[in-house]
């Protein structure tokens, strides 16, 4: 046992070892999964758009005088082997579209997306419409998806009726290439914090650092945390990024107050912090921080010195969620609040 303590490659180890449990924070609350709180870098969705015809619709397509249809219409014929003598062959039974999607990370060929359609014309509705083959492309230029069939509308605009010219294509668009990010550049992957914070972007990187027990995450600011692929998982990325996310981390909160002064409605965490006051409103006096010694038989004392136990307090006297959401206002505007308010 001796000979292997004195071993300096063994106790670097076990020095390093005892560092990374020291310095790993304990978690006190509610813990989640790290690939609920952060995304990684280069796993995303892109864009798509293309622009196409619609055809079939029943008198509610781009007038005849629309140029962009014309041309559309004109370009069609001509690549099917006929040449139109008049340039104005739109009738109202098609229209002129723009379509959209969205491409997701390490789709193959041959994978079906949604697709969403928007006139560009006077077009009044799409209804009964068919989309013929249309390209799309992403910012690179490239051709990654070729859209085409039925169309769906009904897209609700608020007030329970529908928008008819805006539609989708349920599996409309079919992968024609392949498009696979690169997820590691300098042998190391980055992880994005969703809500950057300094101490949920040090908790994750020392999480990540006692589960793999070396230190190969970094934490470089509020969102940003890089971790170096070890040598045992340059032929395993997969597995090293499954191993990542599944772990959990606590992640810290700030003191946010959310008012909705329409509704009444107010969210906020239990623990936020009010400062010793007394709050006097429509007659109605509120000692915080007072416990049990309240001098006046006016003042209502409040038991705690967060803004949950105030609220509590409030609810029972049977205050009205418009005065509620004064008394906060109010209490932010003294200073007393602890936190940051928000008003919807």
């Amino acid at each position: 046992m001796k000979s292997i303590l004195r071993s300096p490659r063994v106790f670097l180890w076990i020095v390093r070892f005892i560092l990374i449990v020291l310095t790993t924070p304990v978690a006190l609350g509610q813990a989640v999964r790290i690939k609920d709180i952060a995304n990684l870098r280069g796993d995303r969705t892109n864009s798509l758009i293309g622009f196409g015809l619609v055809i079939g619709l029943n008198k509610t397509g781009d007038s005849p005088a629309t140029v962009t249809t014309n041309k559309a219409m004109v370009t069609l014929l001509s690549r099917l082997g006929m040449t139109p003598d008049n340039p104005q062959v739109a009738t109202q039974s098609a229209a002129a579209v723009v379509v959209t999607a969205d491409l997701p990370a390490f789709a193959n060929i041959g994978d079906r997306i949604d697709v969403r359609l928007s006139t560009i014309a006077d077009a009044t509705s799409l209804a009964g419409g068919t989309l013929l083959m249309t390209h799309l492309k992403a910012g690179d230029g490239e051709v990654y998806a070729v859209a085409e069939g039925a169309i769906v509308v009904g897209q609700a605009n608020g007030k329970g009726a529908r928008i008819l010219t805006v539609a989708r294509i349920a599996d409309g668009g079919t992968i024609e290439k392949e498009f696979t990010p690169a997820l590691v550049k300098n042998n190391a992957i980055d992880l994005n914090l969703r809500q950057p914070d300094f101490t949920t972007s040090d908790r994750v990187s020392q999480t990540i650092n006692q589960h793999f027990r070396m230190f190969i995450a970094k934490s470089l600011n509020a969102a940003h945390v890089k971790v170096e692929v070890p040598d045992d998982y340059q032929t395993k990325l997969t597995s090293f990024i499954a191993e990542i996310e599944g772990l959990t981390v606590e992640p810290d909160q700030k003191a946010v107050v959310i008012v909705n002064e329409r509704t009444g409605t107010v969210v906020m965490g239990g623990d936020v912090k009010i400062s010793d006051v007394v709050v006097s409103h429509n007659g109605l006096s509120i000692e915080v921080g007072a416990g049990k010694n309240a001098k006046k038989e006016s003042v209502v004392p409040v038991q705690g010195t967060t803004i949950g136990d105030l609220v509590k307090s409030l609810n029972q006297m049977g205050v009205k969620p418009e005065d509620l959401v004064s008394i906060l206002q109010s209490l932010h505007a003294s200073g007393a609040l602890k936190a940051d308010i928000k008003l919807l």
